[in-house]
């Protein structure tokens, strides 16, 4: 039996430079240049910038960069996402609810599917293919939210993203939401090291995540600043923050101390 095809035309393979290839798309074979790829085993993909080219990345036994025509970028993207190698779940979802604890603006609850790769989680419908990689994950857990005027019980999923919490729900039959969560929670304690922290690393750690910053936790705990240090240096090597500014203190020279004189 023949095999459809959905589309035929020029594109750019990347393979340390950028070459022309032609890209063929059929029900079961993504085809580029010299490359055949399986669509049921491409195991995740993500949208990329290589040398200032927006393309598609393709992880199937090692990464393949694919530069559809612009027009048709969307396209592919969309269908190669929704015939990953994943497991996948019929939901609704309100992919990034909130963003740093407030709303966002113009989201609305969408039938479609969440789809679990070995990297990465996906919210499904036909205007939107939203990732989250994997460790991007925060936590996971159940909660009654109000849905159209009834309370119903969602997963709430807490991730970040550039330096942001995000919150993105899940709803579904209860049973199916009970499969959903276990499978998340034992996905994210795989990915996740096993970390047993101090109460006052826990209380830093929650008030970093309240948007606190260093000099007012400094003053909520009553810490010095080089006591604070230790905890940060403590919770960045147990891979729970990165470094985003050092902070510099300063002493002044005489000159200073002359130049303070002259303006006072």
């Amino acid at each position: 039996m023949t095999e459809k095809i959905h589309l035929r035309t020029p594109a750019k393979l990347y393979d340390g430079k950028w070459m022309d290839a032609e890209l063929v798309l059929g029900d079961e074979t993504l085809a580029i240049g010299n490359k055949r790829i399986p669509v049921k085993e491409v195991e995740d993909i993500d949208n990329v910038e290589i040398e200032n080219v927006s393309a598609i990345k393709i992880k199937k036994d090692g990464e393949i960069i694919i530069k559809p025509p612009e027009k048709l970028h969307a396209q592919v993207f969309r269908f190669l996402s929704f015939n990953l190698k994943a497991d996948r779940f019929a939901v609704y979802f309100l992919a990034r609810a909130t963003s740093g604890g407030v709303v966002s603006a113009g989201v609305q609850w969408e039938k479609g599917y969440f789809s679990v790769t070995e990297e990465g989680l996906w919210f499904l419908s036909p205007k939107k293919q939203e990732r989250i990689p994997l460790e991007n994950m925060g936590s996971v857990e159940k909660d009654v939210r109000n849905v159209g005027g009834q309370q119903r019980m969602v997963l709430v999923l807490s991730h970040v993203e550039k330096g942001s919490v995000l919150t993105s729900l899940i709803m579904c039959p209860e049973t199916t939401l009970e499969m959903v969560n276990n499978y998340l929670q034992r996905l994210i304690k795989s990915h996740k090291p096993e970390i047993e922290l101090t109460e006052e690393e826990k209380e830093i750690l929650t008030l970093i995540y309240s948007g606190l910053d260093s000099v007012s936790i400094e003053n909520f705990i009553g810490v010095s600043t080089e006591d604070l240090n230790a905890y940060y240096d403590r919770i960045v090597e147990a891979g729970l923050a990165n470094v985003v500014k050092i902070r510099k203190e300063i002493e002044l020279t005489p000159s200073g101390i002359s130049m303070v004189d002259k303006v006072k």
